[in-house]
């Protein structure tokens, strides 16, 4: 007889070495259940034949229905992991100018640096934790399941998907919108392009890295690695050319009177005020840190494809926050000290001039076309995270059956396409009207998950949880 525990996903190819504790844990109970039913079963008029055939089964353990198991995903390395983090989380320091102009040099710096000890490693280390524990393609879904039922578990799942899905949908746009202007040195090429032109440009974008992500984990984490290296390439080196020119006096200048209000589109609406205190407008502030610094959560959907992930998740996300904070820290310290900028300058694309002013006009240029390749390697971890969390909720009995199916190449084909569908339908949309919306998802996924660890915690010390 082949026993199935099904609540483990079905894959193929050889046994791996290892089988994760919570795999067997849940294993162990199933036999110990099917044991015990089997037994009931078993008439009392039946030869001695069937009755050995009865005892042999109930002092079955879990070693003996794990080998029928077949795992064939594990593909991900300690440095695919790491780098799917980084660019889960935030693919370099592009985008850091609001949090500048909305706080000065100081506030900002101290963001930065303090924001990743309150927010990001503890994030990172119930991620880690969990992540090992759960290794499931759904990622936080199993954590709320465990702790808060299927219910629970599916609302986690819907509202962190709707938010990752459509933000997605932002990467293509940036992505055209750098390369017009490094072609044609033009700001506005992009809004003054035909919309049908645009949106078959976009649209075919998207299906294009879409069906590089259907090719299989393993390419998107080597082609991930290889985007990392050159996005973060000038910023290297506008901090090796910008350390001897480095002011440490600009570290420590405050906020400049009336600086972080001339932002436009900062205007006072919304259920929270601006919060001018100090010079500082707080609201902006923390919004742009927490966009920067958070969603390391997602990262647990990749646990389920790494060989080892009681030994190697811990160690992918431990890189992956050392990346993250590093990404961000450092290239604001040498373009803050090494500048004679205004606090007013910090605005959207201020680090292509920054760089331009510390290595010249090659070295700005470089910087440009960075920041439109890294959202290649941001879209290509955000539709794999999108794509297993909906492959791991149809494992779980959440979605269809359908979306449960796998590739060849080992990738969740469904999962994949409903994510490009969003992404066509929403290519030419207005991303402004709904990123309030989005972190709203976001915030009550992300509140469950951490009311799910808090309670899987109380339930391990009490002795109910393995």
């Amino acid at each position: 007889r082949t026993y199935r525990f099904n609540k483990i996903p079905s894959v193929h190819n050889k046994m791996a070495s290892t089988i994760e504790p919570y795999y067997q844990c849940q294993a162990q109970k199933w036999v110990q259940m099917s044991a015990l039913t089997h037994e009931n079963e078993v008439s009392h008029d039946e030869d001695t034949e069937a009755t050995s055939e009865s005892q042999t089964s109930t002092e079955m353990c879990a070693s003996d229905i794990l080998p029928s198991l077949e795992i064939d995903r594990h593909h991900l390395g300690v440095a695919s992991l790491s780098v799917l983090v980084f660019y889960s989380v935030s693919g370099g320091p592009f985008g850091i100018e609001d949090t500048v102009h909305a706080g000065g040099f100081l506030f900002s710096l101290l963001g930065f640096l303090l924001f990743p000890l309150v927010w990001s490693i503890p994030e990172a280390l119930i991620t880690a934790e969990l992540g090992s524990t759960f290794p499931d393609s759904s990622g936080g879904v199993a954590w709320v399941e465990e702790a808060f039922g299927a219910r629970a578990g599916f609302f986690s799942g819907y509202f962190s998907w709707v938010s990752g899905a459509t933000d997605n949908a932002i990467y293509p746009v940036l992505f055209l919108e750098y390369l017009l202007q490094h072609i044609s040195g033009n700001d506005d090429a992009f809004e003054g392009m035909n919309r049908l032109v645009r949106f078959f440009i976009l649209s075919s974008t998207a299906v294009i890295l879409a069906y590089l992500n259907y090719l299989g984990l393993e390419i998107v984490g080597k082609m991930s690695i290889v985007i990392c290296i050159i996005s973060m390439s000038p910023f290297i080196i506008m901090v090796l050319i910008g350390i001897p020119k480095v002011d440490p006096s600009r570290w420590f200048e405050l906020p400049e009177e009336g600086a972080s209000s001339e932002k436009a589109g900062w205007e006072d609406s919304g259920w929270l005020p601006l919060a001018n205190v100090w010079g500082v407008l707080w609201r902006p502030l923390l919004n742009n840190l927490f966009w920067n610094l958070n969603s390391f959560d997602s990262g647990a959907n990749f646990s389920g494809d790494t060989r080892d992930p009681g030994k190697n998740f811990p160690r992918g996300m431990f890189y992956g926050v050392i990346l993250v904070g590093m990404s961000y820290f450092i290239p604001l310290v040498i373009a803050i000290g090494a500048t004679d900028s205004l606090q007013s300058d910090w605005v959207d694309g201020y680090l292509a001039v920054a760089a331009t002013q510390i290595g010249g006009r090659w070295l700005g240029a470089w910087t440009v076309f960075a920041s439109g390749i890294s959202n290649l390697a941001l879209f290509q971890a955000e539709m794999t995270t999108d794509a297993l969390e909906i492959l791991g909720m149809a494992e779980r009995g959440m979605l269809p059956k359908i979306f449960a199916t796998r590739s060849p190449h080992g990738t969740a084909t469904y999962g994949i396409l409903l994510g490009t569908l969003v992404i066509v339908g929403m290519s030419v949309a207005d991303f402004r009207d709904i990123v309030e919306m989005l972190n709203f998802t976001y915030a009550i996924s992300l509140l469950m998950e951490y009311a799910a660890f808090i309670k899987l915690r109380i339930a391990k010390k009490e002795g109910k949880f393995c």
